[in-house]
């Protein structure tokens, strides 16, 4: 027993002091804690993926910059996204609500609309959960039910040295989006809404993460919930590998260039530490380049772009021009 804090140990404390409750995986557990989902052998041709996620008023949404229903859409929203990032497809979910009394049915009809609108576009189906009365903040939890072929299933640990690092689409437009959304400047300028609508309606990449899977030219894959800063870190300590990547190489829309240019901020720091683009992150060896941006020119509609590579050198490191400089831990932290 410590009398450490959980503020001392953090979000990566926290879950391994979790897991040296349950260290070892029984038969059916292919894979437990440490992965975007858990991944479970259920006796069939498929694998069963399971992810939850929790979102807490006042700490992942404020009605300031969201409304009800874009909060329902985003609560699965980014469970979809776990699902995508180990090559599955959803189709299960259960939702779990703690509401205060008072909150007007209204809201709770709003954030309906919005969990069905999103339910609706990636198939799946709303089959339980639970209610209960809180007298503080509203607390909202999904679980999410998947299958994958045991062929398509990506880890996060799988990374080699040598590998190409890719990123599905930009970086840092969540980011701008809230901040946008927090300072309430800026929005009537074009392109804005584009930033706005990554914050508050995040599209996860559910059809080019099973098509990366089947490819088989994957190594690791990740969504992007709390920034490459943090995310990418993920899958080096899984691997036992580190990562270079090319600042010149980093997309960034031009909305958010031209956000960063009025607000005098580096759009940089958006896009490597700012969080919730969602996008998928993964490795494939370098002779797979050609098939790779065939397959994402194919499900998207333009090409992923290619942003660093893996190194046999622990840590993560960032390359602007000659100069190689490591880069600090960052990212979304809890706790």
């Amino acid at each position: 027993m410590t009398n450490d804090l959980l503020s001392h140990v953090g979000e990566i404390g926290v879950i391994r002091l979790i897991q040296r409750f349950f260290p070892d995986h029984t038969p059916y557990v292919k894979k437990g804690i440490g992965d975007d989902c858990a991944v479970l052998e259920t006796g069939g041709e498929d694998l069963l993926l399971v992810t939850t996620d929790m979102m807490i008023e006042g700490i992942h949404y404020t009605t300031k910059t969201t409304s009800y229903e874009d909060v329902g859409w985003k609560a699965l929203a980014v469970n979809l996204s776990d699902i995508a990032a180990m090559g599955g497809t959803p189709h299960t979910a259960f939702l779990s609500m703690g509401l205060r009394s008072s909150t007007p049915v209204s809201v709770l009809e709003s954030f309906m609309r919005g969990f069905q609108e999103m339910a609706c576009e990636a198939g799946v189906f709303l089959a339980g959960g639970d209610t209960v009365e809180v007298t503080s903040d509203s607390v909202i939890s999904v679980t999410l039910l998947g299958r994958c072929s045991p062929e398509g299933l990506v880890f996060r640990s799988g990374a080699q040295v040598g590998d190409d690092i890719w990123v599905s689409g930009f970086l840092g437009n969540a980011a701008g989006g809230l901040e946008i959304l927090l300072t309430n400047e800026h929005q009537e300028k074009r392109g804005r809404q584009i930033l706005v609508s990554s914050h508050q309606r995040p599209s996860p990449r559910l059809k080019l993460g099973k098509a990366l899977g089947e490819s088989g030219l994957v190594h690791a894959m990740i969504d992007l919930s709390d920034g490459v800063a943090k995310d990418l870190r993920h899958i080096c300590d899984e691997s036992g590998v580190g990562a270079v990547l090319n600042r010149g190489s980093i997309p960034i829309s031009e909305p958010l260039q031209t956000l960063a240019q009025d607000l005098s901020h580096d759009p940089f720091d958006w896009a490597l530490s700012g969080g919730e683009d969602y996008e998928l992150l993964f490795v494939s060896p370098p002779e797979y380049r050609k098939e790779i941006e065939e397959i994402t020119i194919n499900v998207m509609g333009r090409t992923a772009t290619r942003i660093g590579l893996v190194v046999r050198e622990q840590g993560l490191w960032l390359q602007t021009g000659g100069d190689r400089t490591q880069f600090p831990y960052g990212g979304y932290a809890h706790f």
